[in-house]
């Protein structure tokens, strides 16, 4: 267990910051310059990335008295097609990660894919701390950070000395360290400004893990059924409809009624 932890560390952690930096690389190279003009490139465009996470830019950076916020990606003018490369670098980072730890069971996927969500989050905050895109929370992430760091390094150490009893351990690195540092972050209003942030580096790690997840498991179902089977996830995919096909049909009604009737329309009785 504590090899795969560190397998785990290894390609998660490091794929999350490897996937925000090339992120960040994407948008360095399309940039147009002269947009911030007082502001070192390096920067502004740590900024407009972060606001293809949904973060706003402090109005103390373009002139204002640091009292309302912007978004630094309508400022540059990029189009809304900005907003999927976060998306996207988590997605490989997290794919990545479960392509190298392979699992067919569904919880171990999702543990691997947060693996790499962590690494991107704690990425992101980094950046707004050494961007200083909001310079009324850069004072609470850098504390939220040494205390986040502190509390992993300190648990880790624990582990080692106490020959690997579980105390946090790198395998809660998503799970603890992350909920304990958006606790110190100051509450739900700092929070909500880095909403974007949490989603796409949770959201999306957690939806590849259960997609690879899901893929895994119908493969194995298909080789178990039908050994010479050519495609062994179509086929665990037609055993899975065949004996669920009532919940499935029971689960789509549901889906469509709900969505028919929060699109505003009405059945007339």
């Amino acid at each position: 267990m504590a090899r795969y932890r560190r397998k785990q560390l290894r390609y998660g952690v490091s794929s999350g910051v490897l996937a925000f930096i090339a992120g960040w690389a994407v948008v360095a190279l399309t940039m147009p310059t002269g947009v911030f003009e007082s502001t070192p490139r390096w920067q502004s465009t740590l900024w407009v990335y972060l606001g293809a996470h949904l973060v706003e830019l402090s109005d103390s950076h373009t002139g204002g008295y640091g009292f309302d916020s912007v978004q630094p990606v309508e400022i540059v003018g990029f189009p809304d097609i900005i907003y999927l490369l976060p998306v996207i670098a988590v997605a490989v980072a997290a794919g990545y990660t479960c392509y190298n730890l392979y699992s067919t069971r569904i919880k171990h996927n999702v543990s691997n894919g947060l693996a790499a969500g962590t690494g991107y989050f704690l990425t992101g905050l980094v950046a707004m701390f050494v961007s200083n895109i909001k310079p009324s929370i850069s004072i609470i992430l850098l504390f939220a950070l040494i205390l986040g760091g502190g509390i992993w390094i300190g648990s880790t150490l624990l582990g080692y000395l106490s020959g690997g009893l579980p105390f946090f351990g790198v395998a809660s690195l998503g799970t603890i360290v992350a909920v304990g540092i958006l606790v110190l972050l100051g509450g739900i209003a700092i929070v909500a400004s880095i909403r974007g942030l949490i989603l796409m580096a949770f959201g999306g790690s957690i939806a590849v893990g259960v997609v690879v997840g899901v893929s895994r498991q119908l493969e194995r179902k298909g080789n178990r059924y039908s050994r010479d089977v050519e495609l062994p996830r179509i086929r665990g995919l037609q055993l899975f409809v065949e004996n669920y096909w009532f919940q499935i049909l029971v689960l789509v009604l549901v889906a469509a009624a709900l969505i028919y009737g929060i699109s505003g329309n009405v059945i007339r009785i």
